[in-house]
């Protein structure tokens, strides 16, 4: 098995297998952590080792599982874009591991938190690797349903109950309408892997699945519809959002750091694979008012999202809940791009997906030191920790002004590419950006002068725990490291990335030359 097999197995294997070894071990909770800490820190190693070869390769990498190539079999076509998002994921599961070691210090339960942690690691690399929509789905609910059950680790209270069966009601909708979508294109086309999905989207010849059947303008259209609604659940777009703001802020602090960094990016991607590969590039008339319409669709919501994220900010008391609205913002910001249909759009969606998953993680993992240190996630009851807390006070300054948009912090430089690539577009589109970004700061400010200029509710002495602290001031050089590196960053990863996915036919080529390796009777 080469690395792009491997990559998203060796978290499965670690998920599995570690239920019996906390049975061998009798529940040592050191080395339940440290087991954790190798299975995450291997994934890691492989995606780095990933990322190399596939941006030292001209074209897609791709596996195949079993030696099944497509369209028989299910494979993992790996392009840039999919490896970058990859290693960004890998790095930031590794790291929140780490934290995890002292925010989870008094919990019990930790080889269950650990098996379903390693297992939505597994689940969201198997989405940004695979090159089967079916197998898309597959490892979409394997990211949902270890989701699901970390926003209810903590079962005994009520809140966390009540948002994990909220969260999994809305998601099994979600999903339901996107394995409708599939019986639908795989009526029509006979196939649902996305090389071949292409190759007769733009009239192309596949091997073994034939020709399409019946009319595929109404197909697509029906089955883009689905798809793209359930991507819009699984990304909380408005009017899909109301699950959010409970199911993160109910979630352990680490978790939240995952689901509003990582799991949100699962719909746009998926958006992506969808509307830049298979429905990309130049299309019959009927296609191409279909996916117009889509993405005008997905524009205005996507504002509307940006818009209402930041104006729900400034209503809430519980800063979970604030950093979660904001979470709905930038998703708006990223639908925005990915419905223009244009390379800079997909250059500025890409760039803050990577920017906004590690500034949001760090703002959550903030959070959570301050929520470790008193119990409570009320604004008031966390203010004057700041002064007592450099290093937390540090990341959520750090975080803060990356997230709204001040440089030279990373998120800068993707909203100026996000600003400049709806501006191609509409003014008024362009100027969401910078309304929504004005209206989150005052509510970050806010935060911010509460945690450390507030007089405090009760006097207490506090610590910060070295291994929290450590992850904190790590995430905190990032949002500055790639701020300053941006250009670099951009014309090295990004524009390469975004050159080879909306490249549809040296995509479909390479599975197709695997394809013709196939000997049928």
């Amino acid at each position: 098995m080469d690395v792009v097999g491997l990559t998203p197995v060796i978290p499965v294997i670690f998920a599995f297998a570690l239920p019996l070894t906390s049975i061998i071990v009798k529940g040592n909770r050191k080395i339940i952590q440290a087991y954790a800490l190798l299975g995450t820190g291997l994934t890691l190693i492989s995606a780095l080792k990933l990322f190399e070869l596939v941006y030292s390769s001209e074209k897609p990498l791709i596996y195949t599982f079993g030696g099944w190539t497509a369209p028989i079999g299910i494979i993992y076509e790996v392009d840039r874009t999919g490896a970058l998002i990859a290693l960004v994921t890998a790095a930031l599961m590794f790291l929140i591991a780490i934290y995890n070691y002292r925010y989870l210090e008094h919990e019990e339960g930790l080889e269950w938190y650990y098996t379903l942690y390693l297992g939505l690691e597994a689940g969201l690399i198997g989405v940004l690797l695979t090159g089967d929509a079916f197998n898309l789905f597959v490892m979409i609910e394997v990211t949902s349903i270890a989701a699901y059950a970390l926003v209810a680790f903590y079962r005994g209270r009520k809140d966390a109950v009540h948002a994990a069966l909220k969260y999994a009601f809305i998601g099994a909708i979600g999903t339901t309408m996107y394995f409708l979508a599939l019986g639908i294109l795989y009526g029509a086309f006979g196939t649902v892997n996305f090389a071949d999905l292409s190759a007769k989207v733009h009239g192309l010849s596949f091997p073994v699945t034939g020709s399409p059947v019946g009319n595929i303008v109404i197909a697509s259209g029906v089955a883009l519809a689905l798809a793209t609604w359930a991507f819009l659940i699984k990304a909380a777009i408005v009017p899909n959002h109301f699950w959010l703001p409970e199911a993160h802020p109910a979630a352990p602090s680490p978790i939240s750091a995952v689901l509003s960094g990582l799991v949100v990016n699962v719909g746009v991607y998926a958006l992506i694979r969808f509307l830049y590969t298979v429905y990309g590039g130049e299309l019959t008339p009927g296609l191409a008012k279909i996916v117009g319409t889509l993405g005008t669709v997905v524009i205005a919501l996507g504002a509307v999202s940006a818009l209402f994220g930041a104006l729900m900010m400034n209503a809430q008391r519980d800063v979970k809940k604030l950093i979660a609205y904001s979470t709905i913002m930038h998703m708006g910001y990223l639908f925005m791009a990915v419905g223009l249909g244009t390379e800079l759009g997909l250059q500025a969606a890409l760039f803050h997906i990577i920017n906004h998953a590690i500034a949001k993680a760090l703002l959550f993992l903030v959070a959570g030191m301050f929520i470790h240190a008193v119990g409570s996630r009320d604004i008031n009851d966390l203010a004057g920790l700041g002064r007592q807390m450099p290093t937390a006070t540090l990341g959520l300054a750090m975080a803060t002004l990356s997230l709204v948009g001040i440089p030279p912090f990373n998120v800068f430089f993707s909203k100026v590419l996000l600003f400049d690539a709806l501006m191609e577009k509409s003014l008024a589109l362009a100027m969401v950006i910078v309304v929504s970004s004005v209206t989150a700061l005052v509510a970050y400010m806010r935060v911010f002068y509460k945690i450390w200029l507030g007089k405090p509710v009760k006097n207490v002495t506090l610590k910060e725990p070295v291994s929290m602290g450590l992850v904190v001031l790590l995430l905190s050089m990032a949002v500055i490291v790639i701020g300053l590196a941006a250009p670099m960053v951009l014309q090295n990863y990004i524009e390469p990335a975004v050159a080879q996915t909306v490249n549809y036919k040296l995509y479909i080529q390479t599975a197709l030359e695997y394809a013709l390796r196939l000997k049928l009777p």
